[in-house]
């Protein structure tokens, strides 16, 4: 493009620095040394400005637009708006890191894709009406584990627990169902109750050294 060319296609675009007086959702008010010009936001402005910056502005045929902030001399928060589907592809690492509070939503729903995913911290709480865990396989390693919840079901092929003591504390009823149940304590084996009943259809067997009733 030749000198000549370039000069016409800019012919009429005019630029201009101002501050923001006004903001709002159909755009900003900017006080200019031309006077006050209602613009709108470019495309490519992502920042939305806010009353006290200084702002680039380019005006032709009637039209005004704010194609970036200049300077901000406020402590107010930046803030980007986006109008359409973003997506954000890059081709090495990635960081998004805030000394503060960083917090990640989504309207619909959001979504953590990766080949292996970590999440790590002092605290770490999830809140939820439904939670669901699907994995091949799961391992659990605390040193403290608190579970409190009004029901818990739990289904399972194969579910083992070993543990060097296990206390288990039922305030009303414990309903068991098994097919076979086989009790084995190395040393004592010891049941206590108000009122102990044992009930069989066909056989009660008592095997041991020596029995002692009463």
């Amino acid at each position: 493009m030749n000198i000549t060319e370039n000069a016409r296609v800019t012919e009429g675009i005019i630029q201009a620095i101002g501050e923001v007086e006004k903001q709002g959702d159909a755009g900003v008010v900017v006080s200019t040394p031309h006077g006050i010009v209602k613009a709108r936001l470019a495309f490519s402005c992502l920042v939305q400005p806010t009353c006290g910056d200084i702002v680039l502005l380019s005006c032709r045929d009637g039209e005004s637009y704010v194609l970036s902030i200049l300077e901000r001399r406020s402590d107010a928060p930046v803030s980007m708006r986006i109008d359409k589907p973003l997506h954000i592809q890059v081709a090495g690492d990635a960081t998004i890191e805030a000394s503060g509070e960083a917090v990640v939503g989504g309207g619909r729903a959001a979504a953590l894709r990766a080949g292996s995913v970590e999440i790590s911290g002092e605290s770490v709480e999830i809140n939820g009406e439904r939670l669901s865990l699907a994995g091949r396989a799961a391992n659990w390693v605390a040193d403290s584990l608190d579970v409190t919840a009004r029901m818990i079901r739990q289904v399972a092929d194969t579910l083992a627990v070993r543990a060097r003591s296990h206390t288990r504390q039922v305030e009303d009823l414990e309903l068991v169902r098994v097919g076979h149940m086989d009790l084995r304590a190395e040393q004592i084996l010891h049941m206590n109750a108000e009122h102990a009943m044992i009930k069989s259809r066909e056989l009660v067997k008592l095997d041991g050294k020596q029995i002692q009733v009463g």
